[in-house]
């Protein structure tokens, strides 16, 4: 128990009498507008550097997204960005802290980062170890959307969790430091980040209800992949990666498919795939595109790979006005469906029903396309039968057609 000592008079202290006042009182508090120029300065600073450094997981977090973005490895991709960022902005900062005790942007403002409470007595230097912790700490306080930063308007040192747990305090060196929060400065700051931080609660909850919906859905209809939601219509178990953006550009072009469908697939070729298969990504990306001068860029990036790719004489076909330009197609192989689908529209208008229906019989194989051959089968199995009819009974010279028109009027119950 301490006792008053009731011989000392606060009327009238004695000469050699000074108050003791606490060291914190004496230590120059940096202002909280600084601060938040201070990070927005450093944002703006360190961004580039951060994204330079995780700018390869960002390239296979893109590609993979495009291909599967349900895949466990997607997940995989999209923590290890996410750490990624953590830890290298976290290390970019402890690197300026520890050995400039503060941020690029905090040494503009004239801020310093000291060790507290250690620095009233000793006057130690920051430790590695703290200067880590700090924007590790500053990290989890976005993760709970930034409530433990309002700490700073209330503490009467303006710490917040992460300088608490890093044992740091920051200061000001300006000639004429703040000690206490302004009253302005304190009710303009706190109604800003509650407007902030409420207009983030209300867009949480919108997206938690529409997660939850779309989860809701995907339980009801079993789990569809980006690309079965545009292409429903080309199975995936049959049609992977080059295979199935060719048969969706043939869709396309035999109007069985719309556009959405083709950017799908062709985004993944572009994205994903080198050399002629993601020229056939360019080329795909070209026939769908509506303006004239981007339809030009990506059919220059056709054939700047190669120029002896079945991709490449497809785009030189779409782009010839010549009355034989089957013939470039015939030339690079006729190894994609969309080459054999073009070459059948093009003998079609031709009026070369025989060579058309030798096309059909070898496309017959692509359900996705039954509807579009049906349609060709039957106008030119028609005129065929027609004009074997008026010429004395002739048939076609292939046995492949003959077995075809008798196949066709099997189907169709022609006699």
């Amino acid at each position: 128990m301490v006792v008053r000592d009731l011989s000392f008079s606060e009327t009238h202290p004695p000469r050699n009498y000074k108050p003791s006042t606490p060291a914190t009182a004496q230590l120059p508090l940096a202002p909280v507008t600084d601060r938040f120029i201070a990070f927005i300065l450093d944002f703006l600073i360190l961004s580039p550097v951060v994204s330079f450094c995780v700018a390869g997981v960002l390239r296979n977090l893109k590609t993979v997204l495009l291909l599967n973005s349900d895949s466990e490895e997607a997940v995989v991709i999209w923590a290890l960005f996410v750490v990624g960022i953590v830890c290298v902005s976290s290390l970019v900062q402890a690197f300026f802290i520890y050995f400039w005790q503060a941020t690029p942007g905090q040494k503009f403002l004239q801020l310093e980062v000291i060790s507290y409470p250690q620095a009233l007595s000793d006057h130690r230097k920051l430790t590695f170890a703290q200067s880590f912790l700090r924007p590790m700490g500053w990290w989890f306080g976005s993760l709970l959307m930034g409530v433990p930063f309002l700490e700073i308007l209330g503490h009467p040192l303006r710490r917040a969790f992460h300088e608490r747990v890093s044992d740091t305090l920051v200061i000001s060196h300006k000639h004429e430091p703040v000690d206490l929060p302004l009253a302005v400065e304190t009710r303009y700051i706190s109604s800003t980040l509650w407007i902030f931080f409420g207009f983030m609660f209300v867009m949480g909850l919108a997206l938690m209800g529409k997660a939850y919906k779309a989860a809701v859905l995907e339980g009801l209809n079993g789990k569809k992949t980006f690309s079965q939601a545009y292409c429903p219509s080309i199975p995936t178990d049959r049609y992977q990666g080059q295979k199935r953006l060719d048969v969706a550009l043939a869709m396309y072009l035999a109007d069985e498919a719309d556009d959405a469908c083709v950017y799908t697939e062709a985004q993944k070729a572009v994205w994903a795939l080198e050399g002629e298969n993601k020229a056939l990504g360019n080329l795909a990306m070209a026939v769908i595109a509506e303006d004239e001068k981007e339809a030009a860029a990506y059919q220059d990036l056709v054939c700047a790979g190669s120029e002896k790719s079945e991709a490449c004489a497809i785009s030189n076909y779409l782009k010839s006005k010549d009355k034989d330009k089957g013939n470039i197609l015939r030339r690079a192989g006729l190894g994609l469906v969309s080459s054999r689908l073009l070459l059948l529209k093009d003998s079609m208008d031709q009026k070369n029903y025989a060579s058309a229906v030798g096309l059909i019989k070898d496309l017959e194989m692509e359900s996705p396309l039954e509807g579009f051959l049906n349609k060709n089968l039957v106008k030119a199995a028609w005129i065929l039968n027609a004009q074997a009819t008026q010429k004395n009974s002739r048939v076609p010279a292939s046995a492949d057609e003959k077995q075809i028109l008798q196949e066709f009027k099997k189907r169709y119950e022609i006699e």
